[in-house]
């Protein structure tokens, strides 16, 4: 497997000021410079001692206990144990649970934290773990029940689990049936082209799951799988035991929700004096905090001071009953977007976090809850991003003539293609033939104007008729062109649908199960795990074997 690196911009104003610009942004980000050793030195020494021995042995107990149940290897229990070391830090990043992983970046994500976490551990001295957050609290179906995969035809498939679960309801507390898992996989099966490797992933994944459970620990085992040995530790935040770690920042956060929230409108207010977007829509009256009641989660907004209400639920109580509730009950309550980092923080000792262009630009306003909790935004790096070659792309692209390092941004190659092969003369004809026809028919209904208004219109229909069949003669002769050189045609096809998915970057649609069935999954977990922090938003272009 051989590759190239390179940095390029994320498309986001603040995440990509971020990187090229710290220090005109780095009031936003708490002066969390990401390229700068001694900013993790720091951190470690400002945030271990927050974590008392019980609290690291509760952590290590049920997160070690999770990855026996996922079936981890024996790199990933040693990397959970290391959480019960006194100097012990972690990089973490996270990803909702999709099927399959869904897209590609989420195995990026896991890298990108591994990478990190082996490079910090040699600098700073003390273990440093990576850490996998699977946001299996989510309640956006839409986002986590689909995966795209090319099919031998080369043509792009959602694949999608139905039925959907109820409004609201949590990936956590939605249990997949039996029924559902059979139709997906029959689906995927039928999509993926034929072969030994495409039988082993679909084989595979069956077994990876079992009956009872959500999506959650079916991705946690599906990304345990791709990453190999590295030492993932993956952890899923639902877990009663780690509910019951984080329950005093549900009492905080709600016992102090006027301030929370007045800190949260001024960090809004300082990223848009700065001249930057908000990346998430401010709802002025939400809580941070959702109410949990039969696995649905239901916003509870500030109806007056110190009075909350679950809204669409109707239930509403003083701000005090709500954290009695909270404080006997934490796995009735969840974060939402803004509050998750704070969690993050408060239930593992995050030495930096590891997102995307989005959430690099949403911590800013995350920092508003940090604050109202008496911290600090961690260090935040962008993930590694790539693009895959495979060996067919590649020597597709050299067959043709074409630079792949010219193909990295989307582009039309089947129309330029048919073109060459002779549609740009039938068509630059046929725009002369519709010119004729049209000037043609125009003469002739002014021509005979006099003889009654109905020539104009029988000129008109006539002429629309002709073009009709003028445009229908365009559409046949590209599809004949089409089908002389489908062979040729599909060649270019084939660039395009795996570089350029769905017209979006491979690694925002494609599923790693695509890559697995066609090139095996050592294409998958011998990518590389990128560890160097003073190299901003890189992206690496690999050639698969």
């Amino acid at each position: 497997m051989q590759w190239r690196v390179r940095t390029e911009p994320t498309g986001n104003a603040l995440t990509d000021m971020h990187a090229a610009s710290f220090a005109s942004v780095a009031h936003l980000y708490d002066g969390q410079d990401p390229k700068r050793r001694e900013t993790y030195a720091r951190r470690a020494e400002e945030i271990a001692p927050w974590f008392s021995a019980a609290h690291r042995a509760a952590l290590a107990d049920a997160v070690s206990g999770y990855l026996r149940e996922l079936g981890a290897g024996p790199a990933a229990l040693a990397q959970a144990e290391k959480l019960r070391h006194p100097e012990a830090v972690a990089v973490v990043t996270g990803q909702q649970a999709g099927l399959f992983t869904g897209p590609l970046y989420s195995l990026y994500k896991a890298l990108s934290a591994v990478g990190l976490a082996e490079r910090l551990e040699q600098e700073l001295g003390r273990p440093v773990v990576p850490v996998f957050w699977v946001a299996s609290e989510d309640h956006d179906w839409a986002e986590v029940n689909h995966a795209y995969v090319i099919d031998s035809q080369d043509e792009v498939c959602r694949i999608r689990l139905r039925p959907d679960p109820p409004l609201h309801q949590m990936v956590y507390h939605t249990p997949l049936t039996e029924a559902m898992v059979d139709e997906v996989l029959c689906e995927l099966r039928r999509r993926l082209p034929a072969g030994e490797e495409a039988i082993e992933a679909a084989e595979w994944l069956r077994a990876a799951w079992r009956p009872g459970e959500s999506l959650a620990p079916w991705f946690a085992r599906v990304l345990l799988h791709l990453t190999g040995d590295r030492g993932l530790v993956v952890l899923d935040p639902c877990l009663p035991p780690l509910r019951r770690l984080i329950g005093s920042v549900w009492v905080q956060t709600l016992l102090r929700c006027d301030d929370v929230i007045a800190d949260v409108d001024e960090a809004y207010a300082e990223v848009a004096r700065a001249g930057f977007q908000p990346n998430v829509v401010r709802d002025v009256s939400h809580s941070m905090l959702f109410y949990v009641h039969h696995g649905q989660r239901f916003a509870l907004e500030r109806v007056r001071s110190g009075v909350l209400r679950a809204r669409g639920l109707g239930m509403e109580q003083s701000v005090d009953a709500w954290a009695k509730l909270a404080e006997a009950d934490p796995t009735a309550f969840s974060a939402n977007v803004l509050l998750r980092p704070v969690v993050q923080d408060h239930l593992i000792p995050t030495l930096a976090y590891v997102g995307g262009p989005a959430e690099i630009a949403y911590h800013t306003l995350a920092r508003g809850v940090f604050h109202a909790h008496g911290r600090r935004l961690p260090p935040l790096l962008h993930r590694q991003r790539m693009v895959l070659l495979p060996p067919t792309v590649v020597r597709n692209a050299r067959k043709l003539g074409l630079r792949l390092d010219r193909l990295l941004e989307p582009r039309d190659l089947v129309a330029p293609a048919l073109a060459d092969l002779g549609l740009r003369d039938v068509t630059e004809a046929l725009a002369r033939m519709r010119r004729e026809t049209e000037a043609r028919w125009q003469r002739f209904g002014e021509a005979f104007a006099h003889l009654g208004p109905q020539m104009r219109d029988m000129a008109a229909h006539q002429m629309r008729s002709e073009l009709y069949l003028v445009n229908r003669m365009e559409s046949r002769s590209a599809r004949l062109i089409q089908q002389r050189h489908d062979a040729y045609l599909r060649q270019y096809r084939h660039i395009e649908r795996w570089l350029w998915t769905d017209g979006q970057p491979q690694e925002r649609r494609l599923c790693p199960v695509a890559v697995w069935a066609r090139y095996g999954l050592r294409s998958l977990t011998g990518l590389p795990a990128w560890g160097d922090y003073d190299l901003p938003c890189p992206v690496y272009e690999v050639e698969l074997p």
